[in-house]
């Protein structure tokens, strides 16, 4: 057997961890052990004295492969598997791509309309034409602001979710919201719809926050936003994106600080969005962003800052990456961005440029030419993502970004700059456990890679 080439390794107080991205496993051997693995494994493998339950384990959670494995072969194999997953249906659906907010930054060119009767029935066809074949169907609510078209949503979900038991699908619901809209009412109408996971904007302190999410009109969102965080962690798991550049970075502890003593610490999660300047609307009235951009390497460095932060205030804790299939709805077969009148996209930068529609809803299986791009991709092809360690947990990162020529280097997850790192922040977080083994068990190898 031989060593995996997407093993990344880190010692601590005379043991080595080993975290693998094909398998997401992390392994803890002896210092001296994983030595003469390091040595024997050299020399082909011969001689080699560690104890049979350790190789054992390490071949579980392929940190040890067999000599003719072709690790490059495997995960394209997974990749395509779930690109093509029929059993599963996701729809990403824009209620409404007008919004009650003015983001200088904001990548979409917005309309006001909100989803009519006709394009909702249309949508509920799609899920009765597949039916039969699915087992789970997933839909992310998003906008514009989603809340804005909170009607047909909640009229969507009640069908969606009709629909899915006759046929024993399992049904699930998750938001992108601005967190404006979200009061008590919205949130107790959202949950029994079977939204479980809500995602909302908060840029910095009150004073960065009100200057680059504003509501239209200029006024500030931020303390409203902040009181329904209060009654939103009752209903949901939250997390709150904060978007960030070289500029606004400077007040993350600010906001932090903030969140703290408004009690929010362990209630909600959070984490750094990367402004990307190609995606900044420029053509818009409000395009008035002036920030200056993090390069994909200076904004891995900055999310490792972010990180310690935000452990420090309780709002994160040292994670690892999941192995992944097809990364995201862009290059999934079986996954559409359906927009508030029925157009049609496969990414969500897409949303409201109509160079960008591959179709519309009432003819949706017969799309046009657009969409050739977005199957066609594959990080496979691409010598550099062949030959990186992060590629597993990546899989390409952005399609959207990696077809743009301005824009080709924030394609990249951040772990491919900073894998070290990450690996070893998790390690000092869970080495209170005693004894050799799995930090990250097998057993939880299935759960972790997402083949959707």
């Amino acid at each position: 057997m031989k060593q995996s080439q997407y093993n990344i390794s880190v010692e601590q107080n005379g043991e080595v961890f080993i975290y693998n991205g094909v398998s997401g496993a992390l392994a803890r051997v002896p210092k001296d052990v994983y030595a003469d693995i390091q040595k024997r494994s050299a020399d082909g493998g011969e001689n080699l004295e560690a104890p049979v339950e350790i190789l054992e384990r390490l071949a579980l959670g392929r940190m040890i492969v067999p000599d003719s494995a072709d690790e490059l072969a495997f995960l394209e194999r997974r990749y395509n598997i779930s690109r093509g997953d029929k059993s599963r249906l996701s729809l990403t659906i824009v209620t409404s791509l007008g919004c009650n907010f003015d983001c200088p930054y904001c990548f979409e060119a917005k309309h006001p309309s909100i989803m009519d009767a006709d394009v909702q029935q249309l949508v509920l066809q799609v899920l009765k034409d597949k039916a039969q074949e699915l087992k789970t169907f997933h839909v992310t609510w998003f906008g514009g602001e989603p809340l804005v078209g909170k009607k047909p949503l909640l009229t969507l979900s009640d069908e969606f979710m009709k629909c899915c038991e006759s046929a024993d699908i399992a049904y699930s619901a998750s938001i992108l919201t601005n967190g404006y809209l979200l009061d008590e009412e919205t949130c107790s109408q959202l949950q029994a719809r079977r939204v479980t996971s809500v995602q909302v904007g908060l840029d910095g302190p009150p004073d960065v926050h009100n200057k680059l999410r504003p509501l239209a009109g200029g006024k500030g969102s931020f303390w409203k936003i902040v009181k329904n965080l209060h009654t939103a962690i009752s209903f949901f798991d939250v997390s709150v994106r904060i978007n960030v550049d070289k500029g606004t970075f400077r007040r993350i502890e600010d906001l932090l600080r903030l969140l703290a003593d408004e009690g929010l610490a362990g209630k909600v999660s959070v984490y750094p969005g990367q402004i990307v300047g190609d995606n900044v609307n420029t053509s818009a009235p409000s395009a008035t962003y002036e920030g200056h951009c993090f390069t994909n390497p200076e904004f891995a460095v900055a999310e490792r800052t972010f990180f310690r932060m935000a452990e420090e205030y309780g709002f994160a804790t040292p994670s690892l990456p999941r192995p992944t299939g097809a990364p995201c709805t862009a290059v999934r077969a079986t996954e559409l961005v359906v927009g508030s009148k029925g157009e049609l996209y496969k990414c969500w930068n897409s949303v409201g440029n109509r160079l960008e529609e591959i179709g519309n809803i009432r003819d949706y299986q017969n799309t046009n030419g657009r969409l050739r791009k977005w199957l066609k991709y594959t990080p496979f092809t691409n010598d550099e993502c062949r030959s990186c360690i992060a590629l597993p947990v990546c899989m390409g990162g952005c399609a959207h970004h990696a077809m743009s020529s301005n824009n080709y280097e924030n394609r990249c997850g951040t772990f491919r700059h900073t894998y070290q790192e990450q690996v070893s922040a998790y390690v000092q977080s869970a080495t209170s456990h005693s004894g050799s083994g799995f930090l990250i068990p097998p057993g939880e190898l299935s759960r972790r890679i997402d083949t959707r």
